[in-house]
């Protein structure tokens, strides 16, 4: 086994595993990228690279030599990057779906933002639609036949995408917890259905084609398989048993799976190479590409480092060689992220998060042509978004964009709609919504607050807004914050915690909280959390004399703010056994109650309640009613005893009627057509800012 090690000032050192085949030459830093790479993608003699805000074009005419052409900073977190003919579609998580020019690779430029339904993860192009894999959300397809001003289509639901291919009119998507691939029919952007539901041995996620097979790289838990033929039952760590525990197959799900997919509606499991077991949260990647001029397949598989893979025998695949680079803070772990991987001509491009861009000589390794087939029909087909007109009056923007957020107001309603801005709705006293004003100069709002005669914004790009009104649709700006956190980081999500603290999220960097006393000069008091994505974890209010808000830090535990410490707000509490998952949340409930959902269930704590003595679980109740299997995140009426709770990933709504908190009535459940953020109250009746479906009225 030879052994090639390079150091680097980052603290690890590159590492070259022969593992019989040999295919690995020594690897060679470029110099002329940043040190964390997620996305490598290769067309002609152009490689295309991006991690965090960074987007890179490199000349690869000498594959072995990448020299950068162009570059361009502040797209915030660059997940995946397709390219088809020069132009570049970058899958950003929760800053969304960039679109950037590089037709002159020396210059290139942005030519469209677009605010997608959740975090932007998997990303694919064909004709005039872009794929865009959304986590639990789905698949998002958008036409971008003008790059300046990229549509949404349509959504399918998918368990959770993480990364999609386009094929013959098929899109393939690896669904991760659930361990699935998702097969949809999208010749026609008027009729997407899905045609296939298989099962992977690991958890999904990238997908690749080449000829009658599909490539679909796994890993963390084997979810469908029997693992007692396997030479190894599993891993044990800490991280594991505050997860529930280290079943038989944790960490077992390492590899690489093999479809024939002749048939795309009727995959057909032929093969799989294992890897060995692990289990690293966090980055938990993997990313297959096939050559052209040989039967192996590279496969970046994040911390278990990068595999090639002899698929000559598809009914028995073999790993021929392995390369990892370690990190001297990490020993424990066989390799920083390998995020990403593109085939050269005689080598492989490794995205690394840690490593940075490597090139690595590979025999076998051939730059291939991945041909895509015609293209999908009617990409200028919208997807109507229907509404139960005996349940609901609706309104929608003008201009395409989404209902993210509403903020009541007596009886206005300020509603912010993503692309399409911030918009002021009167209800009317017979129960109808009309348009009677909109905040300019600020064309894209995520989400909107509302205290007293106070209005806060999150802006994208521009920032925070902090409006008196003088009116209702008088908007009179006394305070902005363009910037929070390092890199380029978009506003978001804000909260109002109370007269003189927001807590605002770019939801990429956990949440800040801010002083603003003086809301010319905010003042940053510290952050907490971690990556929110586009869910809304934290309360609407404090509880126990205005004091502590809770967070839900999903997957984790759950935090606490006191709102009244001296000298000033901290953090008090942090659960270690306790979290309720990313479906679920948070509201005040009365003055000395949190009502949080958990799944099927709900419980109540007190202010500041931590986890118990004995590190137990919290006791919950199951809610009543057809709605109790609905997770979400609920809202209470200030004014009455009702609770909302919506759930985004599944399109529903739920009402119960907690009267009698030991006991709840359910009273309501709806299936909507779009995508359902927090709701608020109106004189009793539901609020619901609901994507593309627009702001629903209940009736």
């Amino acid at each position: 086994m030879k052994r090639a090690l390079l150091g680097f000032a980052y603290g690890f050192a590159l590492v070259v595993s022969a593992m019989g085949g040999e295919i690995f030459g020594d690897p060679v830093k470029v110099e002329d990228a940043s040190s964390r790479v997620m996305a490598v993608c290769v067309e002609g003699n152009r490689l295309y690279a991006g991690g965090g805000p960074d987007f890179y074009v490199f000349d690869i005419s000498e594959p072995l030599k990448p020299k950068r052409l162009g570059h361009i900073n502040g797209l915030a977190g660059v997940r995946q990057i397709a390219v088809r003919n020069g132009m570049a579609y970058v899958s950003a998580r929760e800053a969304g779906l960039w679109i950037i020019d590089a037709t002159d690779p020396a210059r290139p430029r942005v030519r469209s933002r677009f605010d997608c339904c959740e975090l932007a993860t998997g990303v694919d192009v064909a004709g005039d639609v872009v794929f865009l894999g959304q986590r639990q959300n789905g698949v998002e397809f958008i036409d971008v036949s003008d790059p300046d001003h990229p549509a949404h289509i349509a959504m399918r639901k998918t368990d959770e995408s993480q990364s999609v291919k386009y094929r013959n009119g098929y899109v393939y998507s690896g669904d991760w917890g659930s361990a699935k691939l998702t097969v949809f029919d999208a010749r026609d952007m008027k009729n997407i259905r899905q045609v296939a539901y298989e099962d992977l041995w690991g958890f999904g996620d990238g997908v690749w084609l080449k000829g009658k097979y599909l490539y679909a790289s796994t890993g963390h838990h084997a979810r469908h398989r029997d693992l007692s033929k396997l030479p190894y039952k599993g891993v044990d760590s800490q991280e594991l048993h505050l997860y529930g525990g280290a079943g038989p197959g944790a960490g077992c799900g390492h590899g690489l799976d093999i479809f024939d997919v002749s048939d795309p509606t009727h995959p057909r499991r032929v093969g799989r190479a294992d890897y060995p077991p692990l289990y690293v949260r966090g980055l938990d990647m993997w990313t297959p590409r096939t050559s052209a001029s040989s039967d192996l397949v590279f496969c970046a598989a994040t911390h278990d480092g990068l595999f090639a893979v002899d698929c000559a025998d598809p009914t028995n695949p073999k790993v021929v060689d392995r390369w990892t680079a370690p990190l001297a803070s990490h020993p424990e772990w066989p390799s920083c992220c390998i995020g990403s991987v593109a085939v050269g001509n005689g080598c492989v491009y490794a995205g690394g998060m840690g490593c940075g861009l490597i090139v690595l000589p590979a025999k076998g390794a051939a730059q291939e042509t991945f041909e895509q087939g015609p293209p999908p029909i009617h990409a200028s087909y919208r997807e109507p978004y229907l509404t139960d007109e005996n349940e609901f009056r609706v309104w929608k923007p003008a201009r395409p964009g989404q209902a993210r957020a509403v903020a009541v107001a007596g009886d206005v309603v300020y509603a912010a709609c993503g692309d399409a801005g911030l918009h002021v709705l009167q209800v009317k006293p017979e129960g109808g919504i009309e348009k009677i004003g909109e905040l300019t100069g600020h064309p894209r709002v995520f989400d909107v607050q509302v205290d007293g005669t106070r209005l806060y914004t999150a802006e994208g790009l521009d920032g925070f807004g902090f409006y008196e009104m003088d009116t209702p649709t008088g908007f009179r700006e006394i305070g902005r914050l363009p910037q929070i956190g390092p890199g380029n980081n978009l506003a978001l999500c804000l909260w109002v915690a109370d007269r003189n603290h927001l807590i605002l999220s770019s939801r990429n960097g956990g949440c800040r909280l801010y002083d603003i006393s003086d809301p010319t000069r905010p003042k940053d008091l510290f952050r907490f959390g971690t990556c929110p994505g586009w869910d809304k974890f934290l309360m609407d209010a404090p509880i126990g004399g205005g004091r502590y808000m809770a967070y839900n830090n999903a997957h984790k535990n759950i935090l606490w703010i006191d709102l009244g410490a001296e000298p000033q707000p901290s953090l008090v509490t942090t659960t270690k056994y306790n979290f309720i998952g990313l479906e679920n949340g948070i509201c005040r409930f009365d003055e000395n109650r949190a009502l949080v959902t958990s799944g099927a269930d709900y419980l109540f704590l007190a202010p500041n309640e931590g986890d118990p003595p004995d590190c137990s679980r919290w006791p919950r109740k199951p809610l009543p009613g057809p709605g109790s299997k609905l997770c979400g995140i609920p809202r209470k009426d200030p004014n009455g005893t009702r609770v909302v709770k919506t759930c985004r990933i599944n399109r529903e709504v739920a009402l119960y009627d907690f009267a009698d908190p030991e006991n709840p009535v359910f009273l309501k459940r709806w299936k909507v057509s779009g995508n359902p953020d927090i709701a608020t109250f109106w004189k009793g009746k539901v609020v619901i800012p609901c994507g593309h479906q627009g702001v629903l009225l209940q009736k």
